[in-house]
């Protein structure tokens, strides 16, 4: 699960330089071909162009790739298919970011998704009431059969969506949550990882017309010598972003969050330094001053929810921009 290894690196690459070049692929129907996505092999377009040409990719006519219709429906399902993030800095740039968009990009490779989409973040918009049901996802080693919303406790955190008002006008939307804990799962353990967001914004959404994709494929970006597939640190990108999210996470509640492969809190990972920041525990969590306090200092204040000052730094921001394409949403997952 890459966005999960974006925090496994985190741990690993950016507090000591390592890195590690992550396998993509899958044993799903979805991953049949051994020459991905490209060339009339797999059905694709032939050599120097990277249209869609698969059966898979293009049953569902639409600018994101969709796999399933929402036409006609008054229940709007789309997945993440792209998160863009911006701060913090730790996971905006180089090899973490690279890594985000692998857990996000579907195992789809017939369709030049070369991912492992682990990490799903789930957007279904009900028409008649108004109203947005967003959380993550379980896996699935098959993206065309759906996905079901966590419904589960993974330690102190409650994992289940959240649902929000996000009237639909002319497919542009908008939406605020308190809190959204986001998991993300790990290939080696089934317990994930927990994000815990609060005041979750999405904004400057734009649903298409067709109701199947916010934002679309980059297509007249994409390089066949590439390929096909995103660029170094996603330039280009494999899709042109559709809608905004903001969100603070606080330090305490991700010092809380232990990344097992390195043993680590969240808390000492968005540190990027190792050394002055962790404790060096067995796992190891953020230093604390004599008061108990984490010495760390974010750039956020949670108590008032603005920039941090010099009295209060005790959380970080978290903001992107995504895209999104139609997948079937089954419901809450069987507990």
């Amino acid at each position: 699960m890459r966005f999960l290894k974006v925090v496994y690196v985190l741990g690993v690459s950016a507090l000591t330089g390592a890195a590690a070049v992550a396998g993509c692929g899958g044993d799903d129907a979805s991953s049949s071909s051994s020459n991905p996505a490209g060339g009339t092999a797999t059905g694709g377009g032939p050599s120097g162009d990277c249209t869609l040409r698969h059966p898979v990719c293009t049953a569902v006519a639409s600018d994101c790739i969709a796999v399933h219709d929402n036409q006609g429906s008054t229940k709007i399902g789309l997945r993440m298919a792209q998160l863009t993030i911006t701060k913090p800095d730790v996971l905006a740039t180089g090899y973490i970011a690279n890594l985000v968009a692998q857990g996000l990009t579907m195992n789809l490779p017939l369709c030049y998704l070369n991912g492992t989409g682990t990490f799903s973040w789930l957007l279904e918009f009900d028409t008649e009431t108004g109203k947005l049901r967003t959380g993550g996802a379980l896996p699935t080693n098959d993206p065309l059969a759906g996905y079901c919303f966590a419904n589960m406790t993974a330690g102190e955190f409650e994992i289940a969506p959240t649902e929000i008002d996000a009237p639909l006008t002319d497919g542009a939307w908008s939406g605020e949550a308190e809190t959204l804990n986001v998991p993300i799962f790990l290939e080696t353990s089934p317990e994930p990882i927990i994000l815990p967001l609060h005041q979750v914004k999405l904004t400057d959404g734009k649903v298409s017309a067709d109701n199947n994709c916010i934002g679309r494929r980059n297509n007249e970006a994409l390089d066949p010598q590439n390929a096909c597939l995103p660029g170094q640190d996603g330039d280009p990108p494999a899709f042109i972003n559709g809608g905004k999210l903001s969100a603070y996470i606080t330090l305490e509640e991700v010092d809380r969050v232990i990344v097992p492969e390195v043993n680590q809190s969240l808390c000492v990972v968005l540190s990027g330094d190792i050394g002055e920041y962790g404790n060096g525990g067995m796992p190891n969590t953020c230093k604390r001053d004599e008061d108990g306090k984490i010495v760390l200092r974010g750039d956020w204040c949670s108590a008032t929810n603005s920039a941090a000052t010099d009295d209060c730094a005790d959380a970080y921001t978290l903001g992107g921009e995504f895209a999104a394409s139609a997948v079937k949403i089954t419901g809450l997952c069987p507990q």
